[in-house]
């Protein structure tokens, strides 16, 4: 009877130490899920502490047109699980993306978590299952991109048309158009159906009025007319004048 209790003795501090050995090698029970802290909702990339580059918890290879989004949990020994964002983007769709979760160094903390999406996206709900005490968690820094639609266009060409305006001064008409000669000995140097611009008018500066060639020749037959017709009548009066004196 008296080596019986000693063996049960042991055998109860053998079980008490395996309990506690257990216990220490297993991990924090996951809480429940958390949300991200409301004030960093509906916000873009660019409304954050900008972080880029190394030591940044971001790829190196973000691009220009992306956002990188970075997680944090408030508390020190705290570690993500696993995040999930719903985001919106410029046409109100809304995405569902996961976080991949960032282990710094030997420590193997994994209290960053990052997200990579088109630049301009915002933040519409997003939540996380942790190991610790955390009752949030907040984006610690962004790396903005520009989107790609707000790329300055170059200016189109001005199409030329042909009812542009002369570039002839105001008031000033423009030379008058001789038509296509019909004759196959046509100028060889012209192609066929152009139009050359009519010769200038010979007529001296000035001078709008052409010379007339037919009025002085009408008043000469009308004046030998009226002198032919006096003469007659002359010789008449004359005739009767001296039929008179012969009676």
């Amino acid at each position: 009877m008296e080596l019986k209790q000693p063996i049960k003795t042991f055998g109860v501090a053998v079980g008490a130490s395996l309990v506690g050995a257990l216990a220490l090698a297993s991990p924090a029970q996951a809480t429940e899920p958390i949300d991200i802290n409301p004030d960093h909702v509906g916000k873009p990339a660019t409304y954050f502490e900008e972080g880029c580059g190394t030591d940044s918890q971001l790829p190196e290879d973000l691009g220009a047109d992306e956002d990188g989004w970075v997680f944090v949990l408030p508390g020190g020994n705290d570690d993500f699980v696993s995040v999930t964002v719903t985001y919106e983007d410029e046409d109100g769709d809304e995405h569902v993306l996961d976080a991949t979760i960032v282990s710094n160094g030997n420590s193997g903390s994994a209290k960053h978590a990052y997200i990579i999406t088109p630049a301009g996206w915002t933040i519409v709900e997003a939540s996380a299952v942790i190991e610790g005490d955390s009752k949030f968690f907040n984006v610690t820094h962004t790396c903005p991109g520009e989107p790609s639609g707000n790329e300055p266009s170059s200016p189109a060409e001005e199409p030329s048309s042909p009812g542009e305006q002369s570039s002839s001064p105001a008031g000033e008409e423009s030379s008058p158009v001789c038509e296509e000669p019909s004759s196959p000995e046509a100028s060889p140097s012209a192609p066929a159906g152009s139009e050359t611009p009519c010769e200038e008018a010979t007529s001296p500066a000035g001078n709008g009025n052409l010379p007339t060639t037919g009025t002085p020749l009408t008043i000469a037959l009308v004046s030998a007319a009226a002198l032919a017709a006096g003469g007659a009548a002359v010789f008449m009066i004359m005739r009767r004048r001296r039929e008179a004196q012969d009676w």
